[in-house]
């Protein structure tokens, strides 16, 4: 049976704001690199294969079905010629 989405909030605030915020985070970094991704063209297996791991984790981590450790997420990154840097928080709230 499928959770309704009352249920889902309740699940979601029920996890700590630190936890939420690193959620939140990694959400971007992995968003960020399924744009880039999709932007140079590659498939899940060619980012794969060169990152060494299966594809069927590359489809696990962008669809969300698995949270990828830090290390992981810096070796996809650094196989699609990005870096990943941090900011102050006034920084980032002043964007956009």
């Amino acid at each position: 049976m499928m959770k309704s989405w009352s249920e889902k909030k309740k699940e979601l605030k029920s996890i700590d704001p630190m936890r939420m915020n690193e959620l939140e985070a990694v959400a971007q970094l992995v968003n960020a690199i399924h744009q880039r991704r999709i932007e140079l063209g590659w498939t899940q297996k060619e980012l794969a294969d060169k990152v060494g791991i299966h594809q069927e984790s590359i489809a696990r981590i962008e669809n969300g079905g698995t949270i990828p450790r830090l290390d992981t997420v810096f070796k996809l990154a650094l196989a699609l010629g990005m870096k990943i840097s941090l900011h102050g928080m006034e920084e980032a709230a002043s964007v956009g």
